[in-house]
């Protein structure tokens, strides 16, 4: 019997319910299981040579010379049975070139459909052509071929992994659900397995793919598929945030019903006591004052999360929102030793279908964010750019950055970075995002600062400027300027 080296496969021969052959090239069986033993009439402990007639021979030969072309192939035999009685079989297999074997299944040509052999299908050509990855793996465990998507899926190159064992796979793919030993068991017992994994690429970004693994008996193979699960994966990450907003806007409706008229009194009674007491008093009473706002800050953060989303929008200019924001929130960034400005050098203005007050309010959280991080001072800059089509709005500041843990954390409900803070300016931020069908993405290094990018479709109907008007009426107007002088 041929040696199995993998142990996850070594059961496999056995329990293939197809008659199977392992034959060299000679046409001589170095293994052969019961099914195929009987089929054949011959002992199962031998290694003869198959017999078979003179036309057999020179098909044996052409159909060497094509599997060892295209890996597997098909072919017709007539193969003796007995002492004067011969019979048509039908071959199916695969070439293993490291061992010079060839593994086939066998049937009487009779209980198959004929087919010229023009018309054989040839499974490997087709790798290249299906939208999944697709890996080949034999009897010992050890992978026999691999298309294109599958070998950009494990980033590697072909050469790497023919005829290394199937578990090189999880050298580049993460089982980030630690099933990875169920996963060979599965095979083992059950002909049939699947696993979710992982892998990050060069640009640091993680993908997500399933792999489902299925002995082939047709073709003696473990036929294993990897398709890419990443967008569904995220998707549902987004569903289960979305479910905890949600959650949060439940509560928040709940939480602002029973505490805004209690704060609503005792800010009365706050401002009654200011016009009776000394001026001790006045600074505690100033101190209770200051709380109370933050608490109504707080709770209409809340409220502002559990409202449903509008879709009532109208045509924003972006380049508008930003200059009142920075108008606005200049002269906290002034007295905090921080310039606060606008970059809009490639921005060519159009118009977004949007929220003005929204947008707005968005904004404002980040440049606070940005201000409460610069504690040494320094430039917080908006910028403005076109950029796929759409505008991207970039909120750079030069603050003491984030971790790796904090930015995994950063749009998560109630996590905050600060002693004072609550959690909830950045989910603000991304639900108004979301409500605009624009995407966020966050960059930053620890020392040198942290850049929210913000991109933002435009309105289908893109609007100029009155002096943009005017500049391309002087361009389409071909009459001399007589004022400008020729040198």
């Amino acid at each position: 019997m041929v040696k199995t080296d993998g142990p996850i496969f070594r059961k496999l021969f056995h329990t293939v319910k197809d008659p199977v052959l392992i034959l060299n090239t000679s046409c001589q069986i170095e293994s052969v299981n019961d099914l195929a033993a009987h089929m054949l009439n011959i002992d199962q402990s031998s290694r003869q040579q198959l017999q078979m007639d003179e036309t057999s021979m020179a098909r044996w030969s052409n159909y060497l010379e094509k599997i060892k072309k295209n890996m597997g192939d098909f072919c017709n035999l007539n193969l003796k049975i007995s002492e004067n009685q011969f019979k048509e079989f039908r071959l199916k297999g695969y070439y293993h070139e490291k061992k010079d074997l060839i593994f086939v299944t066998i049937s009487p040509a009779s209980e198959t459909v004929s087919l010229d052999q023009s018309s054989n299908i040839d499974i490997y050509s087709m790798f290249n052509d299906v939208s999944h990855g697709i890996v080949l793996t034999d009897f010992n465990g050890e992978i026999v071929d691999a298309n294109a998507i599958a070998l950009q899926y494990i980033q590697c190159e072909k050469s790497q992994i023919i005829m290394k064992q199937h578990e090189m796979l999880f050298d580049s793919l993460t089982d980030y659900e630690y099933n990875k030993l169920q996963y060979f068991a599965n095979i083992m017992n059950n002909g049939r397995a699947s696993i979710s994994v992982s892998s990050v690429n060069e640009n640091g970004q993680i993908h997500y793919y399933q792999m489902d693994s299925k002995f082939n008996y047709n073709m003696n193979l473990i036929v294993t598929t990897i398709t890419d699960e990443t967008e569904k994966i995220l998707l549902k990450k987004q569903v289960d945030q979305q479910d905890s907003l949600n959650s949060i806007g439940h509560m928040a409706a709940s939480i602002a019903h029973e505490i805004r008229n209690p704060m609503t009194s005792l800010k009365g009674f706050v401002d009654l006591l200011k016009l009776n007491c000394n001026d001790d008093h006045q600074n505690y009473l100033s101190v209770m004052d200051s709380e109370l706002q933050r608490m109504e800050s707080i709770l209409t953060e809340l409220l502002y999360l559990s409202k449903p989303k509008e879709r009532s929008y109208d045509e924003t200019s972006i380049k508008l929102v930003v200059n009142e924001v920075i108008e606005l929130m200049l002269p906290h960034a002034m007295s905090q030793n921080i310039l606060l400005k606008m970059d809009d050098c490639d921005y060519y203005p159009m118009y977004i279908r949007g929220n003005h007050n929204r947008l707005k309010q968005m904004l404002i959280n980040l440049v606070k964010n940005a201000i409460e991080v610069m504690c040494n001072g320094g430039v917080i800059t908006i910028k403005l750019e076109n950029r796929n089509g759409g505008v991207e709005v970039s909120v750079i500041d030069e603050g003491r950055g984030l971790t790796d843990t904090e930015m995994d954390q950063l749009f998560t409900p109630f996590f905050t970075t600060k002693s004072t803070g609550t959690g909830l300016g950045l989910s603000l931020v991304k639900k108004v995002v979301e409500e605009h069908n624009g995407t966020i993405n966050v960059e930053s290094s620890v020392g040198l600062g942290t850049t929210f990018r913000i991109a933002l479709p435009v309105c289908k109907r893109q609007f100029l400027r009155q002096d943009d008007d005017n500049v391309i009426e002087m361009w389409m107007d071909f009459t001399p300027i007589n004022r400008v002088p020729v040198v």
